[in-house]
């Protein structure tokens, strides 16, 4: 499924060390795009299910009228997650290996995030 949203993606998992992949997709949890995995089914599921944490982290900041959640990031014991916001719902989750460089990871996402928005608009 390559896009036009391919090298920007394929770009951010190059960057990282101990990248795993990258997902983008949309408010629904459907894949526009992955990159850098042969764990193409994992990389579907996190970005489907990640989205819904991402969506529910925002529905609770604008309740409380926080403002928009731009980030969150997900530490598990062998994965790392970095969950961008792109806009318009669509969101971007870059995952890493748990002993990947988590500060690199979160610079290459929010790049990637406005890569992916240039592209978009």
């Amino acid at each position: 499924m390559k896009t036009a949203f391919t090298p920007i993606l394929q770009r951010a998992v190059e960057r990282v060390p101990g990248a795993i992949g990258a997902i983008f997709a949309d408010w629904d949890g459907e894949a526009v795009d992955l990159a850098g995995t042969s764990r193409r089914e994992e990389m579907l599921y996190i970005g489907a299910h990640y989205g819904v944490i991402l969506n529910n982290v925002q529905s609770l900041l604008r309740l409380f009228h926080f403002g928009e959640a731009v980030e969150i990031v997900l530490q598990h014991d062998k994965v790392d997650l970095c969950v961008h916001a792109v806009g318009d719902g669509y969101y971007v989750v870059l995952a890493i290996d748990s002993s990947g460089h988590l500060a690199t990871a979160l610079r290459e996402t929010r790049l990637c995030a406005d890569g992916l928005r240039r592209e978009m608009y």
